[in-house]
């Protein structure tokens, strides 16, 4: 399987987001680890690590001249769609027009978060039903089944390189360039600036003695800014600008907090949330979507915000005392994006 269409409809800036940095890092992965021919679809022209990306998803449902004229004249051997929209009746439609465009191809649909199987979305199967879907959770691995699709779990991946431990004394130098005083135990969220995110638990966390806070907010959606206002007000440090090294605000942390509850405000296995373990953070978070899973007993699991603020006390406790918790990256450490091309390929020539 030499030639492979990647359809995602936000696969452009700003890679701040999980589902882009999902379907890009695929991308890339499948051109370089995987040495695969690529045609890379998205809603804009851009461009992945040289790869050139086409602008030619517009039309909602995929229904486009331009789009079948690009996948025929390719002729994909498989086809995988990266869908924002996960697994919904419009996906499907949409996932029956690219096998349309490219009738002797393989189509999956990596769907990253559950939706809701109601009529509609059992008409749209039985109508535009993918070879595969892939989930990285057990909630779209269960909606898949219901409607009567193939479904394969797959693990995101994670820059290893890029995501990396770093020294006390190199954490102390971050911390100050940051303006936060190098005894603080920091503890770091990283995602987008909603109140249904539960973010809410920082105001609580930021008032603990010897505790700051810090919020990377993602610059791809708005920011609500009523929230934004609390937390500021709480003492958390906001970052609210798109920040292309993202990884000094994981270096800097002692601990990564992640306090998301509903299942759509969050992909299924959160790559925060790797990332954090790949830089060796000591990780609050709650059984969210494919994180059990995944990470079993090496982080602590938290329902509550009475139970995330008993974590974070004990976790910088022991900062205190110079045991600072750690051992997290072991759990992430053969999770690298080829290692998900590599899997994704094989999913998809298995459905075959």
């Amino acid at each position: 399987m030499r030639k492979i269409c990647v359809a995602c409809e936000v696969m452009h800036e700003p890679f701040d987001e999980g589902i882009r940095i999902f379907a890009s890092e695929l991308s890339r992965a499948l051109a370089v680890s995987q040495k695969r021919k690529l045609l890379l679809l998205s809603e804009k022209d851009s461009e992945i690590g040289g790869l050139r990306v086409h602008g030619a998803l517009s039309n909602r449902y995929f229904l486009s001249r331009e789009l079948a004229a690009l996948i025929g004249a390719f002729a994909p051997e498989a086809v995988i769609y990266v869908s924002w929209t996960s697994l919904t009746a419009r996906t499907l439609i949409r996932a029956r027009a690219l096998r349309r465009y490219a009738p002797g191809a393989r189509i999956a649909v990596a769907a990253l978060q559950p939706r809701r199987v109601d009529l509609i979305a059992r008409a749209a199967a039985a109508f535009g039903r993918p070879d595969l879907v892939l989930a990285t959770g057990p909630g779209v691995q269960l909606q898949a089944q219901r409607l009567g699709i193939r479904a394969v779990r797959v693990t995101p991946g994670v820059a290893l390189e890029r995501f990396s431990p770093v020294t006390l004394q190199q954490k102390a130098l971050l911390k100050q360039r940051a303006r936060i005083e190098p005894e603080k135990f920091v503890v770091l969220h990283v995602g987008h600036m909603k109140e249904s995110r539960n973010i809410g638990v920082l105001e609580e966390i930021a008032r603990l003695e010897g505790v700051a806070c810090v919020l990377v907010a993602s610059s791809s959606t708005v920011a609500d800014q009523q929230i934004a206002s609390r937390l500021s007000a709480a003492g958390v440090t906001l970052m609210t600008h798109h920040q292309d090294r993202i990884e000094f605000a994981y270096r800097l942390a002692d601990a990564y907090l992640f306090p998301v509850t509903s299942p759509l405000d969050a992909i299924e296995t959160p790559l925060s949330v790797l990332e954090a373990a790949a830089c060796d953070l000591a990780i609050v978070s709650t059984p969210f979507g494919g994180l059990p899973d995944l990470l079993g007993d090496g982080v602590t699991w938290a329902r509550t915000a009475d139970q995330m603020l008993g974590a974070i006390r004990t976790l910088a406790a022991s900062f205190r005392e110079g045991k600072p918790a750690t051992g997290t990256r072991r759990l992430v450490a053969g999770l690298g994006w080829d290692r998900l091309a590599a899997n994704v390929l094989a999913a998809v020539e298995d459905a075959g």
